[in-house]
């Protein structure tokens, strides 16, 4: 199920964003914000560029942190945002939850930002549930980041916990697959699931991350096949959405030789 409201003018990814009627509902794009997609890549790549040459000439500083020490606080919020996702999660998806939170708070801790941990592993571990069991809207039907952050904001309001908190947990979801995620426009927090997310997905950052620390949250939470953990196949999404585009700059990915769920 995709809620919608009154057609607005709202940014990219925002909750607001996926609720638009018409033409561009259910988080289908604009050729404006196609072209801000392709930006938003090419900074990255750009980011990753830089890196590759500052770790070529030993310029490049890692960031390391013991794994305890980067735990979310135990509030009842985040007890019900794990129990969430581990209800509806299958394990691959879990661990890569886990690793985008992980990967999210040392690139956070790079660059010395200040990070509210509890809004930042909320997001973290619930950024895929539009993937998970139990969805009422398929990926071919509307963008499953708009769904999750619905699916998301549903389930912890009905827990009591606070609007304005959950809003910016579900922001943050809907935002993520934007290619980057401005640390000024929306909080440290959507920019760094956002990042944490392509670390785990594209490696970009990795070199920012002691290598010890990465091999540890690779031992807790390894990797599987994420293609088929985030249902990365042509023609499986709904066409315009953001994840169809992404996977369309991959001409050379197939489709798996099995029935989508």
């Amino acid at each position: 199920m995709c809620w919608e409201m009154p057609e607005n003018k709202a940014d990219m990814g925002t909750l607001a964003w996926g609720r638009q009627q018409g033409e561009f509902s259910k988080g289908r794009l604009t050729k404006v914000e196609k072209l801000k997609i392709l930006t938003n890549l090419g900074r990255m790549g750009m980011l990753e560029a830089l890196d590759v040459l500052k770790g070529s000439v030993g310029l490049i500083n890692t960031y390391g942190a013991e794994l305890e020490g980067l735990q979310p606080p135990e509030t009842a919020l985040v007890q019900d945002a794990l129990d969430f996702a581990d209800e509806v999660q299958n394990l691959d998806l879990m661990r890569h939850s886990w690793r985008t939170y992980y990967f999210g708070m040392l690139l956070g801790g790079y660059r010395n930002l200040t990070v509210d941990r509890e809004i930042l592993f909320c997001a973290a571990i619930l950024h895929d549930v539009g993937l998970a069991s139990g969805r009422s809207s398929e990926p071919r039907d509307c963008c499953f980041v708009v769904h999750g952050a619905e699916r998301c904001q549903h389930h912890l309001i009905g827990k009591g916990h606070d609007r304005a908190k959950v809003h910016r947990i579900a922001d943050a979801i809907g935002l993520h697959l934007n290619g980057y995620v401005s640390e000024k426009t929306y909080g440290a927090e959507a920019h760094l699931l956002s990042r944490g997310a392509m670390c785990d997905v594209f490696d970009m950052g990795r070199r920012r991350i002691a290598p010890e620390v990465r091999k540890d949250i690779s031992a807790r939470h390894p990797k599987g096949n994420l293609a088929d953990t985030l249902e990365i196949w042509p023609g499986h999404h709904l066409p315009g959405t953001r994840a169809d585009f992404l996977i369309k700059l991959e001409p050379s990915r197939k489709k798996p030789n099995r029935l989508s769920v």
